[in-house]
């Protein structure tokens, strides 16, 4: 998507204004790079500053980029934005604007201009539920359909069991492979992702093959229940438990990942499972770890639905949208603790049949380990402050040198004396045998 404001702007336009934008672009090239130029012009000075000011439009900061400016009265120039270090996932809404300035202190601010950083290397079809866009390119309509229905029906139970909507909109990217969809996600992402959720720019990216309704019933509600949260929580200052966010996400799926049953039952018999305090920020790398995560996150989910109902869960949503420290939020939704919880729910499980797997690793120090000065070997001296040095005679540099050396130079003396005197008998020997044979 190409967008180009001609020198109508408002700012551009006014007739005593002697700084005048003759164009303003911003050339998407999904996903490699987003080129931004401008040409401008000034009737009073040369322009002497242009900064570049680019961000997504739902963030609150952007990015100020001063650019290289030629001293004179008209200018072209372009700031080329790495996108494959500076990574904006496709379906990003994005904004811009340009401050520029002359060499007599003129100055001016261009309006905002948005654009989509869209993926267009594919041609997409596209359909709207709710708040909610849905681009996919193979399936024709009958795919979209199906995921059109999927996005509803799962909108309505996110309402239903948490009470929390969209509150803007969402675009949905599907993939029709996985090799297409890494192409579009940020360089080194995990091998085993298979759609991901960009909550603060409100898009999903996934891949789905066209003849896989399984998946798109499986992955689609997933992702889709990551955004609903956490467009509801709307917290600056902290966010949703890991485990709070994802296992909620896999409860919601229409279609259920049956063998974390089995992962979970085997992880608690062989003395596996994660303590839930450790699952609130984040899930670990690999890849076996990170599916008995969301394992165990789900049944603890499930675990406080069937005991407890929905309250609980709706009210822990709400106590994070009020910005209440993590570590109440399950106090006063339950009256317990993190770690309560984690050993109530345990309780439901096999006990273990083998002995916790050896984690250890630096040992605690003592309580009293300050207490001691330190103990120092036998020759070994204190440190001590260093005076200022005064300039010495050889003599003294002689008489100050350490025993080793001394003692070293006297014995690689005796070592040459030595060697001198065995190649003289040698030699010695040779010319007698010389004269024996002559």
């Amino acid at each position: 998507m190409l967008l180009c404001v001609m020198a109508s702007s408002p700012l551009a336009a006014q007739s005593d204004q002697p700084i005048q934008v003759i164009s303003s672009t911003a050339r998407p090239d999904f996903p490699t790079e987003i080129v931004f130029a401008l040409e401008a012009t000034s009737s009073a000075a040369a322009i002497s500053g242009v900064q570049l000011l680019y961000g997504p439009t739902r963030s609150d900061a952007l990015v100020i980029v001063e650019l290289d400016v030629p001293l004179q009265p008209q200018v072209r120039l372009e700031h080329r934005l790495d996108t494959q270090v500076y990574y904006y996932p496709p379906g990003t809404d994005m904004s811009y604007r340009w401050i520029i300035r002359d060499a007599n202190g003129n100055r001016i601010e261009t309006p905002i201009q948005q654009f989509v950083y869209t993926d267009e290397r594919f041609v997409w079809q596209e359909r709207t539920v709710d708040q909610v866009t849905i681009f996919w390119y193979e399936g024709g309509d009958a795919f979209g359909d199906a995921v059109a229905g999927t996005v509803e029906s799962t909108l309505e139970n996110l309402r239903t069991t948490l009470q929390a909507s969209l509150r803007e909109s969402v675009r949905i990217y599907i993939y029709s492979s996985t090799s297409d969809m890494y192409t579009a996600l940020q360089a080194n992402s995990a091998e085993w992702i298979g759609g991901q959720a960009d909550t603060g720019l409100g898009v999903i990216v996934a891949a789905i093959a066209p003849d896989n309704g399984r998946e798109i019933r499986r992955m689609i509600p997933h992702e889709l229940s990551h955004q609903v949260l956490h467009q509801y929580i709307e917290n600056p200052y902290g966010s949703i438990p890991r485990w709070l966010d994802e296992g909620l996400a896999v409860h919601h799926q229409e279609v259920r990942d049956r063998e974390y049953d089995q992962l979970l039952l085997d992880a608690a018999q062989e003395n596996r499972l994660i303590p839930l305090e450790a699952l609130a920020a984040s899930f670990p790398a690999d890849p076996d770890q990170a599916r008995l995560s969301y394992a165990q996150s789900r049944s603890i989910v499930e675990y406080i639905l069937d005991i407890y109902g929905e309250a609980p869960l709706q009210t822990m949503l709400a106590a994070i949208a009020e910005a209440v420290p993590a570590e109440d939020v399950v106090q006063r939704a339950l009256g317990m603790s993190v770690d309560e919880l984690d050993a109530a729910w345990r309780s439901t499980l096999p006990a273990p049949i083998m002995p916790a797997p050896d984690l250890s690793g630096p040992k605690v120090a003592p309580e009293d380990r300050f207490r001691e000065p330190p103990v120092l070997p036998a020759d070994v001296a204190p440190i001590l402050p260093t005076p200022t040095p005064s300039v010495p005679t050889l003599g003294d540099r002689v008489a100050k040198l350490p025993a080793w050396v001394t003692l070293g130079g006297s014995a690689l003396f005796c070592l040459v004396g030595v060697v001198l005197l065995a190649v003289v008998l040698l030699v010695g020997l040779r010319r007698i045998g010389v004269d024996k044979r002559d």
